[in-house]
C-alpha cells in the first residue's frame, strides 16, 4: 500500500461491505424459504443504521407462493439497508482496488472480480436501483486509464525528446506493468457490463501498446544508428526486459486478433504497423550485432563487457522469438529466429578457426589467444542457450578444450 510521508496509510474502504455482498448475491441467487430470508437479515443486521427499523422476515406467512413474490417480499425490508449502505460501501471498495490499487492483509477478501459480480446482481435484483454506484466505479476506471494513457504516453514522448537514445531504459517493464492494469480494468468493466467505457479502454489500451513497440524500435534503431554507449544501454535495457516486450507484443496481437481491420496499398492497420516496425527494427539490430559479435571473434579490438553485452542482446533477441507464442505470431518471426540459429553458428566455426590460427602461429601471441578463448566460450554459451547443440557446438567445445590445455602447457 503506497505511503504518504509522515502520514499512515489508507485503509481499504468496505472489506466486510464487500465479503457480505458476495455472500448476499449468493443467497439471494438461490431458493427462497423462510430460513434463507433469516441469513438475509442476520448477514444484513450489521449494516443497519440505527434510524432504519429493524426488519422482520416477511416470509413465514408466505408458504407456497412463487419464488418472485417471496423474493420481492424479502427485498422490500432490505432493499434500503442495501441501497444506502451497502452499495456505496462497493463502490468505495471497487474504486479503492481498482484505481487506487491499494490492498489489505485481511484473510477471506473476495477478489474484485466477485465484488463487481455481486454489485452488478444486486443492482439488477433492485431494477437498476442503485445504479448511480455502478456507473460512479465506470466512470472512475474509465477516466483512470485515460490519465494513465496520457501520463504514460506524453511522458514517454517528452523523455524521447530530451534524450532519444535513453527513452526506454528501463520503462519497457514498467510499460508491461501498465498493460496488465489495463487488463484488469477491461475485465472489470466486462463484469460491471459497461460496454461503452470498455471500448474506450480497449482503445487507451492500444494506444499504449503501439506506443510501447514505437518505443522499442527507436531504442533498437538507435543503436544500429550510432553505435554510441547511450544508445546501446537504451538497446540493452529494451532487450533485458525481454519478459516485459513479451507482455507488450502479446497484447498488440490479441489486438489485431480483436479488431480486424482491412489493409489496403495505402493505409496500413496501426496495430499491425507498430508491430511490424518492432519486428524491423529487431531485423536491423541483429545485422549490426552479428556484424560487430563476428569482427570480435574474428580477432579485432573489442572491450570484453562491450562483447558480453552484444552476446546478451543476441541471446534476448533469440527468446523474444521463440516465447512468443500466438496464433498471429507473425512469419517474419520464424525467419529471424532461424537465421539468428544459422549466424551465431557461423560464428562458433569462425572464432574456432581463428583460436586455432593463432595457437599455430610464429610467433606466439598468448595474450590474443586467451583473448579468443574467453569470447569463444562465451560463443558456446550463447548456442546452448538457443539450444544449438549440434556439431557445430561439438566442434567449438573440442577446440576449446585444445586451446586451454595449449596455452596451459606454454605457460608452464
Amino acid at each position: 500500500m503506497p505511503m504518504r510521508s509522515g502520514r499512515a496509510p489508507v485503509p481499504l474502504r468496505g472489506a466486510k461491505e464487500a465479503r457480505d455482498a458476495v455472500t448476499l448475491a449468493r443467497l439471494l441467487r438461490g431458493t427462497i424459504t423462510p430460513l434463507r430470508g433469516d441469513e438475509v437479515l442476520a448477514l444484513l443486521e450489521p449494516h443497519r443504521p440505527r434510524l432504519v427499523p429493524k426488519p422482520v422476515n416477511p416470509l413465514g406467512a408466505m408458504l407456497g407462493q412463487p419464488q418472485g413474490r417471496l423474493l420481492e417480499a424479502l427485498l422490500r425490508p432490505t432493499a434500503p439497508i442495501i441501497l444506502d449502505v451497502l452499495l456505496p460501501r462497493l463502490r468505495d471498495h471497487l474504486i479503492d482496488r481498482v484505481v487506487h490499487n491499494k490492498s489489505t492483509a485481511e484473510d477471506g477478501l473476495p477478489g474484485a472480480l466477485e465484488v463487481a459480480t455481486a454489485l452488478r446482481a444486486l443492482v439488477a435484483l433492485l431494477r437498476g436501483a442503485g445504479r448511480g454506484a455502478v456507473l460512479s466505479v465506470v466512470s472512475a476506471i474509465e477516466a483512470d486509464a485515460r490519465a494513465d494513457a496520457d501520463r504514460l504516453v506524453r511522458g514517454e514522448t517528452s523523455a524521447a525528446e530530451d534524450d532519444p537514445a535513453g527513452a526506454t531504459a528501463g520503462a519497457m517493464d514498467g510499460l508491461a506493468h501498465a498493460l496488465l492494469r489495463f487488463e484488469a480494468r477491461r475485465l472489470m468493466l466486462e463484469t460491471l457490463g459497461a460496454t461503452v467505457a470498455l471500448r474506450d479502454v480497449v482503445y487507451q489500451s492500444r494506444r499504449l501498446t503501439r506506443h510501447a513497440l514505437r518505443r522499442a524500435a527507436e531504442a533498437m534503431d538507435g543503436f544500429g544508428a550510432d553505435r554510441g554507449i547511450k544508445a546501446l544501454h537504451a538497446s540493452l535495457a529494451t532487450l533485458a526486459s525481454v519478459d516485459g516486450l513479451l507482455v507488450v507484443a502479446l497484447r498488440n496481437l490479441d489486438d489485431q486478433e480483436e479488431h480486424r481491420e482491412e489493409a489496403n496499398a495505402f493505409v496500413e492497420p496501426a496495430d499491425r504497423k507498430a508491430m511490424n516496425d518492432c519486428l524491423s527494427a529487431a531485423w536491423r539490430l541483429s545485422d549490426t550485432l552479428f556484424d560487430l559479435v563476428g569482427k570480435a571473434a574474428n580477432g579485432g579490438d573489442l572491450d570484453e563487457l562491450l562483447f558480453e553485452a552484444l552476446l546478451r542482446q543476441l541471446r534476448s533477441l533469440h527468446q523474444f522469438c521463440t516465447d512468443l507464442d500466438h496464433a498471429g505470431r507473425p512469419a517474419v518471426l520464424d525467419t529471424l529466429e532461424r537465421r539468428l540459429a544459422e549466424r551465431s553458428r557461423a560464428l562458433a566455426g569462425i572464432a574456432g578457426e581463428r583460436l586455432v590460427g593463432i595457437l599455430l602461429a610464429r610467433p606466439a601471441d598468448p595474450a590474443k589467444a586467451r583473448r579468443l578463448l574467453a569470447r569463444g566460450q562465451s560463443l558456446a554459451q550463447l548456442l546452448y542457450d538457443m539450444g544449438q547443440d549440434g556439431d557445430e557446438l561439438e566442434a567449438l567445445a573440442l577446440r576449446l578444450v585444445v586451446a586451454r590445455d595449449a596455452l596451459n602447457h606454454a605457460a608452464a
